[in-house]
């Protein structure tokens, strides 16, 4: 309840065949979520205190020895806008999927906007993302003192790449929220992966052309470009961080 992070908590009995039933699915959701997500396990019969505590979460009966709940029970803690704890007990079916899903729609970040590099010029449209501000400006007087204003404040730059819509993908929203202090990020949707073929779509062509082999990717300009195509020779090539030879947990920390 300290760490500052959602946690999606199992309320479990050792000896119940449910819980047993519902392990293997367990594990494939301790490899699909962190980090955006924390996964814990709560045993029931050694944790009563804690019980109680999420007692309008978890249906249980008190009997003469011990304590019987319906289990496997799942409640997702996450933080809100005032740092307040908020608590959803999950009622649907126990598919991996299912509790998958249900968790990216209600967390705080399924909120969070990227926005999206498109068009048939998608050169262009990254280029025009990774011009500072003051670059923006139009010449003359006017230019030097937005140069001067925006000299040394400039964030670095980021784009992930994804043949997926970036707004099916909570690790995507996870960064932008992690990130925005640090960086400005956006996305481009590379519709049909990295084909190769002529009839490959501008983004493609463009992830091609970048140095891109596989997706998703991100991709990290750390110096804000004043002009031209991020393509043309000379510039320094993005820092490019794949994430699909280990789509795992640990990839993502």
């Amino acid at each position: 309840e300290d760490s500052g992070e959602s946690w999606l908590v199992q309320f479990y009995h050792d000896w119940s065949e449910p819980c047993k039933d519902f392990a293997p699915r367990w594990e494939a959701l301790a490899a699909k979520l962190p980090p955006m997500v924390r996964l814990g396990r709560v045993n029931v019969d050694q944790n009563f205190g804690l019980v109680q505590r999420y007692r309008s979460f978890v249906r249980c009966r008190q009997t003469v020895l011990s304590v019987e709940c319906t289990v496997p029970a799942l409640v997702l803690v996450t933080r809100g806008d005032g740092e307040e704890l908020h608590a959803e007990s999950y009622r649907g079916s126990l598919s991996a999927e299912a509790v998958y899903e249900w968790v990216k729609r209600s967390l705080p970040e399924s909120r969070t906007r990227i926005s999206k590099l498109k068009g048939p010029r998608a050169a262009e449209a990254l280029a025009s993302f990774l011009q500072p501000a003051w670059a923006k400006a139009t010449a003359g007087r006017r230019r030097a003192a937005a140069l001067e204003r925006g000299r040394g404040t400039e964030l670095p730059r980021a784009v992930i790449f994804s043949s997926r819509p970036i707004a099916d993908s909570i690790f995507a929203r996870h960064l932008a929220t992690r990130l925005s202090p640090l960086l400005s990020l956006s996305s481009m949707h590379v519709d049909g992966g990295l084909s190769s073929s002529p009839e490959a779509s501008p983004e493609a062509r463009l992830a091609h052309s970048l140095g891109l082999r596989s997706l998703p990717v991100v991709a990290l300009w750390t110096e804000p470009e004043e002009e031209g195509s991020p393509l043309d020779k000379g510039r320094s090539p993005p820092l490019l961080l794949e994430i699909s030879e280990r789509p795992d947990a640990a990839a993502r920390e």
